[in-house]
């Protein structure tokens, strides 16, 4: 155990002279790349489009199914996906295929001699290889967060800009297989500069009225504060694979096709005539005479000569056809083709606003389990991405400084690039595979990790010192993660695992208050090795600078004892503030109500669990969510056993509803304007070979939100959710009232009571489903436990273990209200406490200890002498409506920015108007000499952008995107939602 700690506090943040025009590279240079047959405006054009469906993990790891190992559990291996269907392409210039996840492709780029990389390029600059989507993986669209998307996007594109220049710019977004699509990810899609976007999984009976209405291809709006968010998006007739009988890949049991006429087993014409009649069908589900037909499917083309000269030999057979002219194509073409007649023809295209979850296979397969499928896993995820926007900061400015370190966070890049893979974050892989993932992440976080002591000891370092390398000690965890960008001052809340109950708390403005208080948990469910001590030291760290660090120095010292041990509550009690509160019912031991900024709600909350379904059927598993009841059940109905500590700084109820779950409410009496849960539910137990589904449900009293809530898409804009109604099609909940009403919350879930102007909100520190099933009342799933598998192809049971246990999860929700809209008076809207809490608190500063028993650091005083306590990065706070979302290295000497408006339009008097950011001497350690203006993705430079032709929908041309000011570039507008992207160079200080 410590006793003696250095612990550095980072956040980093961003935003950033008289700067010159930008030398444009060549990487990102316009180009023409695009090659389709042609089309036959007297005939039904056929788009085939090979691809293969290659999942970077799920039944395998990674690496198993780059490689091929392990066909016992699936035969599939890419690098002969991509080797071979390569060499089918070379010198068939007709044939057309599509290659979708940068990861794999990266992996077998690597490996290639330079002879075939030229064949390559070549290929992808004759328009046969399209490159399609073009981040590292297909990420999920339930549970990522804006910002992993966007780094997994952005660090596929570099790795497909340097290779192929402008011909390997995707321009097409391919989503076949997430299960169900967010508007946010449109949205997204736009901001890259995609002309389309091609989904898979959408509600059975959505997709049937969508058949019946030729409305397969449709316009997708997806901001409500955007301008330009409009995407074509387009869906197969039937599902992402081949249809029957054409599959002739080696994973098929197809017979090929015969097209020698004096052969007996002659089929050409069978096979033509049975193509044909499918399409026969596919004519009523089109407005124009444009069909996307994929031929592929998973980890299909492995000896991709088998499938093209059949395909060839189908293609030839419709030759002389005078209905279908069939030819290979890539999205893109298709896309081309269908605008071409959309404006021919003066049709009109339906429009959506809002998303496709939740998705719904068939009766009773509600997909809606999977947003909280292995908690923990999400979990580690988000520190991932911490961590990792913390460490491109830190390179950043050590790269500035002369020390490239920008190597170490490549594996990282890499590694939540995979984790945001569609069976990845969403928990529906198999265990062995869930493990790998972990595995995959820790290593890429500690090489990520491994110069962050050189770095910020040169940061803090006296400027008479040599280079200074703070050893961070493996005595203390990193806490929650690293920072996401927050702009003004923070104060975070600091607990340390201690020996003792007396210490000294020095930092750079003098000796800090603390409470010692007893831990929440004995825990019992670790290894012996692995257990905390059983008291935390809890002190504020105020004012972190913006984009900075800051340094206390903790001593283990004699004196009174300050430990507060957990106290038995006797009677009603108030915790907390006048402003900030709750109170605890001593008859039950739960809930009673909560203040926050003086205004009081009388809030139950409660955990309860879903019997899992496991009788015939559809049962509930990783990916469904299916209960044996329409009710859910208590925990427990019995008095909670409670316990309680008020301290200085911090009041704390601890309460155990029975050995799987147990619970912390806490108030932090300095802090305004939420409530945090700190939960902690494990080893559950089944019920009668039943599976365990576990929820927080809170509930307001004489709140009336008339059955509507809100949910965020992918930690943004919100998104409006009725009980029981869908948008564009009719379904009865009857059947199946909870699960058909979750969706995915990865940031919050908001109830509104109009009439009171009043709006309720609980913030999670993770994706999870929740629904509001009642007035006032929001739930959230926090852990699942199941004992059989639902039948979608990962072929075990969700039933997490650890240590020999059931595993257990630990998270927190934090409640906040406030009033849903304000005058333009000062006060802040419950919106704005939400944003700027979701920053605070769930992009945490990164919490990381050094050993001080010897050396340099052996004392308080020999520390001064050393090093500095604190560094801000930035020269001032950026608007408190702005985020740096992105500061980190780029190609040669440039550096990536991204600044981000975080509020909606209406949300907030004053914080949704629109902002100028002034970025001139912003940083403390560099100046911005050039800067250019790119789109989202930082592969096109947005005037060569808006330069482009663009597709037009509806007669709606797209107004110009807003563009730097030639005469003040370093002043960045900002409007409601808006994200603007900027490549810089820099001169040091």
């Amino acid at each position: 155990m410590c006793t003696r700690l250095g612990i550095i506090l980072i956040f980093l943040n961003l935003a950033a002279v008289s700067p010159k025009p930008f030398t444009r590279d060549a990487q990102l240079t316009p180009a023409t790349c695009q090659a389709c047959h042609p089309i036959d405006v007297e005939k039904i054009n056929i788009h085939l489009v090979p691809h293969s469906h290659d999942d970077v993990g799920w039944l395998k790891t990674v690496d198993q199914y780059y490689y091929g190992n392990q066909k016992r559990i699936q035969y599939a291996g890419v690098q002969y996906i991509i080797s071979s269907s390569i060499q089918a392409l070379i010198g068939h210039p007709d044939r057309r295929y599509i290659q979708v996840e940068t990861a794999f492709f990266w992996k077998w780029w690597q490996h290639q001699e330079d002879a075939l990389k030229r064949q390559v390029i070549e290929l992808v600059n004759n328009g046969q290889l399209e490159i399609i989507n073009g981040a590292w993986s297909m990420n999920d669209e339930a549970a990522s967060h804006y910002q992993s998307t966007i780094d997994q996007f952005t660090w596929g594109f570099r790795f497909l800009n340097d290779t192929f220049g402008d011909c390997g710019r995707p321009k097409v977004g391919w989503q076949i297989d997430p299960f169900g699509h967010s508007r946010e990810h449109a949205s997204l899609m736009t901001q890259l500069g995609f002309q389309g976007l091609v989904i898979g999984r959408l509600d059975y009976r959505d997709k049937m009225k969508r058949r019946l209405d030729k409305n397969l291809d449709f316009v997708w709006r997806g901001s409500a504060n955007l301008n330009n968010s409009e995407i074509f998006t387009t869906m197969f007739p039937d599902f992402y694979v081949t249809i029957d009988g054409y599959c002739f890949d080696v994973l098929c049991n197809v017979e090929p096709i015969v097209d020698d006429e004096k052969n007996p087993d002659y089929n050409l014409k069978k096979k033509v005539e049975g193509f044909a009649n499918k399409m026969d069908q596919y004519e009523s589900y089109y407005q124009t005479t444009q069909f996307l037909v994929p031929m592929g499917g998973d980890f299909n083309y492995q000896a991709a000569e088998i499938n093209f000269s059949n395909l060839d030999k189908l293609i030839n057979g419709f030759k002389a056809h005078k209905k279908y002219n069939v030819f290979y194509s890539t999205p893109s073409c298709y896309i081309k083709a269908v605008n071409d007649e959309i404006a021919r023809r003066s049709l009109t295209l339906r429009k959506k606003t809002d998303d496709f979850f939740p998705y719904a296979s068939e009766k009773h397969a509600y997909w809606t389990g999977y947003f909280t499928s292995r908690p923990t896993s999400k979990r580690f995820e988000r520190t991932g991405n911490n961590i990792l926007q913390a460490m491109k900061q830190l390179v950043t400015f050590s790269r500035v400084k002369g020390d490239d370190r920008e190597s170490s966070i490549t594996g990282l890049r890499e590694a939540m690039g995979i984790m945001q893979h569609h069976d990845a974050i969403t928990g529906t892989e198999k265990a062995a595979v869930a493990k790998d993932y972990a595995r995959l992440l820790t290593q890429a976080i500690k090489d990520a990790e491994a110069p962050a002591g050189v770095i910020i000891g040169n940061l803090l370092k006296k400027s008479f010192q040599n280079d200074v390398d703070l050893k961070l000690s493996t005595c203390l965890l990193a806490n929650g993660g690293g920072g996401g960008g927050f702009v003004g001052k923070l104060t975070h809340y600091v607990r340390l695992p201690v020996e003792g109950d007396n210490f000294k708390i020095s930092g750079p403005d003098g000796d800090e208050i603390y409470d010692v208080v007893h831990s929440m948990s004995k825990f019992d469910h670790v290894k012996e090795s692995l257990k905390p001590t059983s008291k935390n030291l809890v002190f504020a760290a105020k004012e972190i600078p913006p984009l900075g660090i800051k340094l206390y120095y903790v001593e283990k010292i004699e004196g009174e004892e300050e430990f507060r041990a957990f106290e038995t509550l006797s009677e009603n009690d108030y915790f907390g503030t006048d402003e900030n509160g709750f109170t605890i019912d001593t008859n039950t031991g739960r809930l009673n109500s909560v203040t926050i900024n003086g205004l009081t709600l009388n809030i139950t909350q409660d955990f309860m669990y879903y019997q899992g379904y496991s009788s015939g059927g559809r049962v509930s598993g990783a990916y469904v969510f299916r209960t044996t009841d329409k009710q859910a059940k208590l925990i427990t109905s019995e008095k909670l056993e409670v316990k309680f500590i008020k301290g200085k700084l911090v009041d704390e109820v601890l309460q155990v509803y029975s050995p799987e779950v147990s619970q912390v409410i806490r108030v932090y009496k300095d802090d305004s304007g939420f409530i945090e849960f700190d939960w902690l539910v494990g080893n559950l137990q089944q019920d009668s070979n039943a599976g365990k589904e576990v929820i927080t449900r809170f509930a307001v009293q004489n709140f009336s939100n008339k059955g509507v809530f809100y949910t965020d898409s992918n930690g943004r804009e919100q998104i409006r959710r009725e009980l029981n109604k869908r948008s564009d099609y009719d379904y009865d909940a009857t059947d199946d009232p909870i699960s058909s009403n979750y969706y995915p919350v990865t940031s919050k879930i908001v109830v509104k009571d109009e009439e009171r102007n009043l709006e309720v909100a609980v913030l999670n520190d993770r994706a999870q489903g929740g629904s509001s099933l009642g007035d006032g009342v929001i739930e959230l799933m926090v852990h699942r436990r199941l004992v059989r598998d639902d039948g979608f192809g990962v072929g075990e049971a969700l039933k997490e273990d650890e240590y020999g246990k059931g595993l257990y999860a630990r998270g927190q929700h934090y409640l906040v209200f406030g009033p849903i809209t304000t005058e333009d008076d000062g006060e802040k809207s419950a919106a704005a406490i939400e944003r700027d809490l979701a920053r605070k608190k769930l992009l945490a500063p990164w919490v990381l200890a050094v050993a001080s028993t010897e050396g340099p650091f052996s004392s308080l005083e020999n520390t001064k002498s050393f090093i500095n306590f604190k560094f801000a990065g930035l020269t001032r706070p950026l608007p408190e409506n702005v985020h740096l979302l992105t500061l980190e290295p780029w190609r040669d000497d440039t550096y990536l920015l991204r600044l981000e408006h975080v509020m909606e339009k209406g949300e907030d008097a004053v914080l949704s108007k629109p902002v100028v950011v002034d970025i001139e001497n912003l940083f403390t350690g560099f100046q911005i000499s050039a800067i250019g203006e790119t789109t989202l993705g930082a592969n096109q430079w947005l005037d060569d952008y808006e330069r482009e032709e663009k597709l037009v929908w509806n007669d709606n041309a797209p107004t110009p995107w807003m563009t730097l000011d030639e005469n003040d570039p370093l002043k960045i507008e900002l409007h409601p939602m808006q994200i603007r992207t900027f490549i810089i160079r820099v001169e040091a200080k």
